[in-house]
C-alpha cells in the first residue's frame, strides 16, 4: 500500500458551507429569520427539533437572507470528530476566516504542533480578533449536539455570551443544548424555535406534496398522512418520494403506520423498491461512508460512470445533499443514510464490511488518514486501523496537537490490537500527561512493561523492539517528572537514561536534555544545566526537532534567569521567538513561555511599558497550562507591575488567584512563591501580622540559624523572615540572611545574592548600623550595576532611599557604584513626584475619572449589557474575587456606591 499524503492541519471544507438539497423548497414565510435576529436585537438562535425537522434547511434559508453588504455569514456543520478541540478551534476559525482571513491566525499557530491544553488563552487571542471585526457577523453552527467534550461546550459557551457586540449565532441541534441560556433568556437576547414551529401545518404539508408529486393530493388523503407524519418534514419527503413510484397511491397511504425509525424504515424500503437494481446497489454502497465523491462511489462500487450515477440522485431527490460549492463531496440526509447503511449492513454483512474496508483504504491513500481510521474502526478492521494510528501518531500528537482524536480512537480500538503496535501506547501516554490524568498515564506505562516482559520471554526476542519499547518509556517516565514539576526525579531519572541508551535516536536525546537541564535548574546547577542544554540544542538540530528545540530554548533562558544573567536570558528568548516564527508558525503556547521570561526581564530593568507588553502576550497560555516557572514568572511580574501603578487591591488578588491555580494543579512551588511574594508586599506596608498569619498557613516556618539553607521552604522563609521580623528584631534577621547570602555566593547566584544583600543592608539600618549598612549596599550595587538589577532595589525604596542618599553625599567613597546610585535616585524622586502629583490630582472633583484602565473600562461596557459578575469574570477569564476588586476600584474611581450608579456616572463621562 503506498505511503499517504499527511494533510497537516487540514480543513473540510464542506463543513463551511449550508448543505441543502435540490429539491424545489416549500416558501414557509413563518420561519423567515425572525425580526429580531434581522435587527440585531438578539444574540443566539436555538433551532432545537429532532432529526428530519428541517432545521438545516431553514438555517440554509436564514443564512440566505440575512446576508448583505452591511451582515456578513459563516457557517460550520459540526460533527462527532469535533469532539476533539483542536480540531472544532481549527474549523471554527476556518469559518470565521470566510469572512476576515486574520481571524484566529494565532490560534491555528499554536494548534500546530502544541500539546493541548486550556482553552481560555486560545479564545483571549481569538476574542481580540473579533474584537477588530467592524461588520455585524452571523455564524451559523449546525448539529451541535454531535459534540458533548466539556472544552468544546465550554468554547460555545464562551461565543454565545461573551463575543463582542457585532456578532451573533444561529445554534441548530437534535437535543436540548448543555450550554446556560437562561441569562440570555432573561435579557431577550435569545430566540428559541423547536418541533412545534418547525411542523408543517395541513396546507403546507398540501403544497409540498403538490411541488413534489406535480399534482395534488386529496386532502382527506393529506390528513390521512398528516395524522401519521405529525408535519414531520422528513417523513413527508420520504412519503412523497414513495408515493411518486406508486400507481396506487390511496394504498400505500393507507399501509404505513407508526412514527420515528418505524416510519423511517417502512418508507426507506418503499423508496429502495422504486429503483432498479444496479441505482439500488449504488446507493446502499456509498451509503456506508459520511461523506463521498465521484472517485470513491466508483472505487467501492466498481461503476464507470459514478459522476452521472450521483447527479442523477440529485435530480431525483433522494435525500443526497451536496457539501460544497463544486459539487464534488456530498452525503445522504442522516435518517436516511443510515437507514440505506444499515439496510445493506443487515442483507449482506460481510460485503459490506469489505467495502468500508475498501474504502477506508482509498481515504488512507489519499491522505485523508483520519477519516481512514475512522472508517477503519466503523468496518471493526483492527489491523489496518492500528497499523495508520502507529503510522501517523506522532505527526498527530506531536505537530497537530491532536490529543482528544487519539483518546477518541483508543476508546475503541481493542486493547490486544493496540498493544501489537508499542508507540501508540507511548504517543498516548504522552498526550494524557498534559491533562490531570496521571492514573491513566500510569496505567498505559504499566501495559507497555507488560508487553516488555512478554517480548522478553519470547524464544527468540526481538532485542531492538525491546530497546526502543523501553528507551521510551523510561523517557516519558522522565518527561512526566519534569511536567509534575519534580525536578530533583526528573534529573535523576534523565541521568539514568542518557547512561542507559547512549546510542537513542537524536529527537529523544533532546527530549531528554530539555528534562535535565530543568533538573540541573531545580538544584542551582547552573553551569552543568547550561552544558546539558547546549548538547541537546545540537541534538535537537541534528533531528530537525524545532518543536523539542523552542522547548529547550526556554529551559535555558530559565537557567540565565536562575543564575541572575538577565541580559543572556533575554538574548535566548529572543532568539527562540525568531525559531518559532520561521518553524513553528508563531506557536503560541511556546511564545507565550518565552514571555514571560521578557516580563521579569524586563520588570527587573524598570521596563514596566516592555513589561506590560510581555505580560499580555504570556497570560494566555500560561494560565491553564504554562509549567510551574511560567505560572510563577507571569503572575509575579502581573502582580509586581500592579504595586508599581499603586493598583494593591488586584496585585493581591491577582496573587491570590495564582495560588489558587497552583493548588488546584498540586504545584505546591507556585503556592509558596507567591505567597513568599505576598508577605514580602505585606511586610512593605508594614501589615506584619497578616504576613504572619500568611505565613505560617502555607507553612513558610521562619529559619533559625540552625536551618540549612536548602530546599523549597527555607529558601522562601529566608526572605519572607526579614518583612516579618525585621522592626522587632533586626539583629535576629542578620543572623538569619547569613548563610542564605552565603549559599547564593556559592552557587552563583547572582540576582538572589544582590537582593539578599540589599535586604541586610535594610536590616542593618533598621538595626542602627550605617557604616555597615552602607558597606553592604555597595557590595549589592557591585554585583547590580554590570546586571542592570534596578527593581530590586527600587520596590526597596521606602528603607533603601535613604542608605542611597547618604551614599551619594559620600561619592568619593563609592566611585565604582555611583552611576547605579543616581540612577536609582533619579527613578526614586520621579517615582515620588509623579505620586504627589497623582494625589494633587485625585484632590479635585473627577479626577480619578481618567485614571480607568482598558480593563475597568472593558469591566464597565459589559456591566451595561446586563451580564451578571459570574459571567463577566468568565467572559475575561479571572476568578469573581478578581472581578470584585476591580468593582470595589471602578466605583471608587467614579465615586459610586453601587453598579448603577457606577453606570450613569460613566455614560455623563462618555466612558461608555
Amino acid at each position: 500500500m503506498p505511503t499517504p499524503r499527511v494533510r497537516t492541519a487540514s480543513v473540510v471544507e464542506a463543513k463551511l458551507y449550508p448543505g441543502v438539497g435540490t429539491g424545489q423548497l416549500l416558501a414557509r414565510p413563518k420561519l423567515d429569520p425572525p425580526r429580531e435576529l434581522i435587527d440585531g436585537v438578539a444574540s443566539v438562535a436555538v433551532i432545537c427539533a429532532p432529526a428530519g425537522y428541517g432545521k438545516s434547511t431553514m438555517m440554509a434559508r436564514w443564512h440566505e437572507v440575512l446576508r448583505s453588504p452591511d451582515v456578513a455569514c459563516a457557517w460550520l456543520s459540526v460533527d462527532e470528530e469535533d469532539n476533539d478541540p483542536a480540531r472544532f478551534l481549527r474549523h471554527l476559525v476556518a469559518a470565521f476566516q470566510s469572512i476576515r482571513r486574520e481571524i484566529g491566525r494565532d490560534v491555528l499557530a499554536q494548534l500546530v504542533g502544541a500539546p493541548t491544553g486550556g482553552i481560555k488563552p486560545l479564545l483571549e487571542s481569538l476574542a481580540a480578533d473579533l474584537g477588530r471585526v467592524e461588520t455585524r457577523t452571523v455564524l451559523f453552527l449546525d448539529d451541535l449536539h454531535s459534540v458533548t467534550h466539556p472544552e468544546v461546550l465550554e468554547i460555545v459557551h464562551w461565543l454565545i455570551n461573551y463575543s463582542p457586540r457585532l456578532f451573533q449565532y444561529v445554534l441548530g441541534s437534535r437535543l436540548a443544548l448543555n450550554l446556560p441560556l437562561s441569562g440570555l433568556r432573561v435579557r431577550r437576547k435569545l430566540i428559541e424555535i423547536g418541533v412545534r414551529e418547525l411542523e408543517f401545518s395541513l396546507d403546507e404539508a398540501s403544497q409540498f406534496l403538490a411541488i413534489r408529486l406535480g399534482d395534488s393530493l386529496d386532502p382527506a388523503e393529506v390528513q390521512q398522512l398528516m395524522d401519521k407524519t405529525e408535519g414531520w418534514a422528513a417523513a413527508l419527503e420520504l412519503v412523497a418520494a414513495a408515493l411518486s413510484s406508486q400507481t396506487h397511491r390511496d394504498e400505500l397511504i393507507a399501509r404505513f403506520t407508526g412514527t420515528d425509525r418505524s416510519m423511517v424504515d417502512y418508507l426507506g424500503e418503499v423508496v429502495l423498491s422504486g429503483l432498479n437494481e444496479r441505482m439500488r446497489g449504488f446507493v446502499e454502497r456509498i451509503a456506508q461512508f459520511d461523506r463521498v465523491n465521484a472517485a470513491l462511489a466508483a472505487k467501492v462500487t466498481g461503476v464507470t460512470d459514478a459522476t452521472r450515477l450521483l447527479e442523477e440522485l440529485q435530480a431525483r431527490n433522494l435525500f443526497l445533499i451536496p457539501l460544497d460549492r463544486h459539487g464534488e463531496w456530498f452525503r445522504f440526509h442522516h435518517l436516511v443514510g443510515h437507514f440505506f447503511r444499515e439496510h445493506f449492513r443487515r442483507n449482506e454483512p460481510e460485503r459490506c464490511r469489505e467495502i468500508q474496508i475498501e474504502g477506508a483504504r482509498w481515504f488512507y491513500e489519499q491522505g485523508h488518514v483520519e477519516e481512514a481510521i475512522n472508517g477503519a474502526i466503523r468496518a471493526r478492521d483492527w489491523e489496518d486501523a492500528t497499523e495508520w494510528v502507529a503510522q501517523s501518531v506522532e505527526e498527530l500528537i506531536y505537530r497537530r496537537g491532536y490529543h482528544q482524536t487519539l483518546m477518541h480512537w483508543m476508546q475503541e480500538l481493542p486493547e490486544e490490537w493496540v498493544d501489537r503496535f508499542p508507540t501508540i501506547r507511548i504517543n498516548y501516554a504522552f498526550a494524557l500527561a498534559f491533562y490531570p490524568r496521571q492514573a491513566e498515564v500510569e496505567a498505559q506505562l504499566h501495559r507497555l512493561r507488560k508487553i516488555l516482559a512478554r517480548l522478553e520471554k519470547a524464544p527468540q526476542p526481538d532485542q531492538e523492539a525491546i530497546d526502543g519499547i523501553r528507551s521510551a518509556t523510561e523517557l516519558q517516565v522522565a518527561i512526566s517528572h519534569g511536567l509534575r514539576d519534580e525536578g530533583i526525579a526528573a534529573r535523576d531519572a534523565a541521568l539514568a537514561w542518557i547512561k542507559r541508551w547512549p546510542d537513542a535516536p537524536a529527537v529523544q536525546k533532546g527530549h531528554i536534555s530539555n528534562v535535565l537541564a530543568f533538573g540541573y535548574k531545580t538544584t542551582s546547577d547552573i553551569p552543568a544545566g547550561l552544558a546539558i542544554a547546549a548538547q541537546g540544542r545540537r541534538w535537537h538540530e541534528q533531528g530537525e526537532g524545532h518543536y523539542g528545540l523552542a522547548w529547550g530554548i526556554y529551559v535555558e533562558a530559565l537557567l540565565h534567569l536562575k543564575r541572575g544573567a538577565y541580559r543572556e536570558a533575554r538574548q535566548v528568548c529572543l532568539a527562540g521567538l525568531e525559531l518559532i516564527d520561521q518553524h513553528l508558525n508563531g506557536h503560541r503556547a511556546h511564545s507565550s513561555l518565552l514571555h514571560t521570561i521578557l516580563a521579569a526581564v524586563a520588570y527587573e530593568f524598570d521596563e514596566a511599558d516592555q513589561a506590560q507588553t510581555h505580560i499580555e502576550q504570556s497570560m494566555r497560555s500560561v494560565q491553564d497550562y504554562g509549567p510551574a516557572d511560567a505560572m510563577i514568572l507571569a503572575y509575579l511580574t502581573q502582580a509586581r507591575l500592579k504595586f508599581l501603578s499603586r493598583d494593591y487591591a488586584s496585585a493581591y488578588a491577582i496573587l491570590h488567584e495564582g495560588q489558587a491555580l497552583g493548588a488546584r494543579r498540586e504545584l505546591q512551588r507556585v503556592v509558596i512563591t507567591l505567597a513568599t511574594e505576598e508577605c514580602t508586599w505585606l511586610g512593605r506596608e508594614e501589615r506584619y501580622e497578616e504576613a504572619q498569619e500568611l505565613a505560617m498557613s502555607r507553612g513558610i516556618l521562619l529559619p533559625t540559624t540552625a536551618d540549612p539553607v536548602s530546599g523549597l521552604i527555607t529558601d522562601k522563609a529566608s526572605r519572607v523572615a526579614l518583612r516579618i521580623n525585621v522592626r522587632k528584631d533586626p539583629a535576629k534577621v542578620l543572623e538569619a540572611l547569613e548563610p542564605a547570602i552565603q549559599h547564593s555566593a556559592e552557587l552563583g547566584l547572582y540576582h538572589r545574592w544582590a537582593e539578599l544583600l540589599g535586604l541586610k543592608a535594610v536590616a542593618y539600618k533598621l538595626n542602627n548600623e550605617m557604616p555597615k549598612a552602607l558597606s553592604c549596599m555597595n557590595e549589592a550595587l557591585q554585583i547590580a550595576a554590570p546586571r542592570q538589577y534596578l527593581r530590586t532595589y527600587l520596590d526597596e525604596s521606602r528603607e533603601l532611599g535613604v542608605v542611597l542618599e547618604m551614599m551619594s553625599r559620600a561619592e568619593a567613597d563609592y566611585p565604582e557604584t555611583m552611576p547605579i546610585v543616581r540612577r536609582l535616585l533619579r527613578s526614586i524622586n520621579k517615582t515620588a513626584q509623579a505620586t504627589a502629583k497623582v494625589a494633587e490630582v485625585s484632590s479635585s472633583a473627577g479626577a480619578e475619572f481618567g485614571e480607568l484602565t482598558r480593563r475597568e473600562i472593558n469591566i464597565l461596557k459589559r456591566l451595561e449589557s446586563g451580564m451578571s459578575n459570574k459571567e463577566i469574570a468568565e467572559s475575561i477569564f479571572i476568578s469573581e474575587g478578581t472581578l470584585r476588586w476591580h468593582l470595589h476600584n471602578i466605583y471608587g474611581k467614579l465615586g459610586a456606591k453601587n453598579r448603577s450608579g457606577a453606570l450613569v456616572k460613566a455614560r455623563d463621562l462618555r466612558l461608555i
